[in-house]
């Protein structure tokens, strides 16, 4: 942009900043911490590695369990050296990256990235079916109370901004970024889409989210101050949610758990519904794990002052998750023993 007046060398810190950002790095700024990290941009270098974990695992003719796990490491190790370096090189006199989220963010993606992409191309994701039968059950079960979630949540999400699309315009102008930074905008707005999804989940969980110190958006009640001029969150409500929309959040992750029942019954050999219950009531707590990880990674501080806690609370909707989706899916699963199996 003309009119930001930063050179070549400003804007090339500013892009590594960004790329330590999407590995859930943390940047010290004038007055508090950026830490939010934008999991849309948190899926290229996940691609990229994947791409670079089965091209070694390829090249290398890799097909034990041993050599797997060490090419990953090999990948990520060095990885996460470099985004040290990285860190340590983009500092400047009003940002700077904090080294030790910046190294043990880039280790922990890149093991997910490579490992990813080894374990597809080594043949050892065929080897599923060796895993304990409960373990193959309450994964699927687990996984498919999350799809319903975090589908639940970019659909409330999206709907929520459609509806206030007139507020989103508004707040894209009020800034007057001009060509360069309305594009730049209408970028990171995308790039913060997963993350809309899953604070759309936990807002259906129960607990919502914060967007501020002190602010809740949530179901039973919704507590706003000023917010950023963000096109995404216009799709924040104005006021109280309606009590039919409240009723039909809650009612996700019942659903969720009674998909996640189901499925957890139709694996099980002859049971009692009691077994069964108490079989199914364990993919609560592996669905609350999963989404209390995606809680932790959607949010983060974007500032100072009021803008320190931004995103949902892990443990509060992993709590919840665990609860909803634990109880229907133990119901669920009962009774659909019962009637299978009378």
């Amino acid at each position: 942009d003309s009119r930001s007046g930063a050179g070549a060398a400003d804007a090339t810190r500013t892009v590594g900043q960004l790329w330590l950002l999407a590995h859930g790095a943390s940047l010290a700024v004038p007055g508090g911490v950026v830490g939010l990290t934008p999991l849309g941009l948190m899926l290229l270098p996940l691609a990229l590695l994947h791409r670079a974990g089965r091209h070694s695992a390829r090249t290398l003719d890799v097909s034990g369990q041993r050599p797997a796990l060490a090419l990953v490491v090999a990948i990520a190790f060095p990885y996460a050296v470099a985004a040290g370096f990285l860190a340590a090189l983009c500092a400047s006199a009003t940002v700077t990256p904090h080294p030790v989220p910046a190294l043990l963010g880039s280790f922990a993606v890149g093991l997910v990235g490579a490992g990813s992409g080894v374990l597809r191309e080594s043949g050892l994701l065929g080897r599923v079916h060796r895993l304990p039968a409960r373990v193959r059950r309450l994964a699927a079960g687990a996984c498919a109370a999350v799809a319903v979630l975090l589908a639940a949540g970019a659909l409330l999400s999206g709907a929520a901004l459609v509806l206030h699309f007139d507020r989103a315009t508004s707040l894209a102008a009020a800034s007057d970024p001009g060509v360069i930074g309305g594009l730049t905008l209408f970028l990171f707005s995308l790039l913060l889409v997963p993350n809309a999804a899953v604070w759309g989940a936990a807002f259906a969980a129960g607990p919502g989210f914060a967007v501020g110190v002190g602010t809740t958006v949530g179901p039973l009640g919704t507590t706003l101050g000023p917010v950023p001029a963000l096109p995404l969150l216009a799709a924040l409500p104005s006021g109280d949610v309606p009590l039919w929309l409240g009723g039909l959040a809650f009612a996700v992750p019942l659903l969720a758990g009674v998909l996640a029942g189901l499925l957890v019954a139709r694996r099980l050999p002859v049971c009692s519904p009691g077994t069964a219950a108490l079989e199914a009531v364990l993919a609560g707590p592996c669905a609350g794990v999963g989404l209390a990880l995606l809680a932790y990674l959607s949010g983060g501080p974007l500032g100072g002052a009021r803008l320190a806690d931004v995103g949902p609370s892990p443990w509060q909707v992993g709590l919840a998750v665990t609860l909803e989706v634990g109880l229907a899916a133990a119901v669920t699963a009962a009774i659909a023993v019962r009637r299978v199996r009378p």
